[in-house]
């Protein structure tokens, strides 16, 4: 009985060679886009979840009024993240981070290296899962100049040195900062990129 399916299958596909084409074609596609599609949800929604507080985490942008339009971004005044924390009940922390993908010169000894990062407050740590494999997040902006490195930016830095907690790198030529911590690298699912991070002065 199997046998004849396939037979007549095969028959009918050799008899109508266009139309069997046209219908394989259509179905390969089909699967494909479906495939496709399937990948970008799966990666939409594991966006961000390497953050643990991922549902409670917002990012608040403004609405900005420009000859053009209205333009919407994430710069937005600097009173406003405490302003929000004191007169909103349901906001347990806020945090600050500016300058975003700032492009910054760092000497080290000899060497020079371009890396880009952003400025944040300590909360950052307490807001975001940010594994450390070098010091913590209690201390890692226990400075004024205070800088937290990944693990990739860390080896662009010093190499295979094990540790480098303490170690001070010159900024832009002008601002020593001190190595307060080295965190894992950053998937790129993440909103949250950065080589770098300098306390937020």
């Amino acid at each position: 009985m199997l046998k004849n399916y396939f037979r007549t299958f095969f028959r009918n596909l050799r008899n109508n060679k266009t139309n069997s084409f046209l219908n394989i074609f259509g179905l390969a596609i089909g699967i494909a886009c479906a495939g496709l599609i399937f990948l970008w949800v799966e990666d939409e929604l594991s966006f961000d979840s390497n953050n643990l507080k991922k549902s409670s985490i917002y990012l608040v942008k403004i609405n900005a009024v420009h000859d053009n339009g209205i333009m919407t971004h994430s710069s937005t005044p600097g009173p406003l993240g405490p302003a929000l924390q004191t007169d909103i009940p349901g906001i347990a922390a806020a945090c600050r981070v500016g300058g975003e993908d700032t492009k910054s010169l760092f000497t080290i000894g000899n060497n020079a290296v371009y890396a880009t990062g952003s400025y944040a407050e300590p909360a950052l740590f307490d807001l975001f899962t940010l594994p450390f494999v070098q010091g913590n997040a209690r201390t890692a902006f226990s400075q004024l100049y205070s800088l937290v490195l990944t693990e990739k930016t860390a080896k662009k830095f010093f190499g295979q040195e094990k540790d480098i907690v303490g170690r001070t790198v010159r900024v832009d030529n002008k601002q020593n900062y001190v190595i307060g911590g080295v965190i894992k690298d950053l998937p790129e699912n993440s909103t949250l990129q950065f080589e770098w991070l300098a306390m937020r002065t």
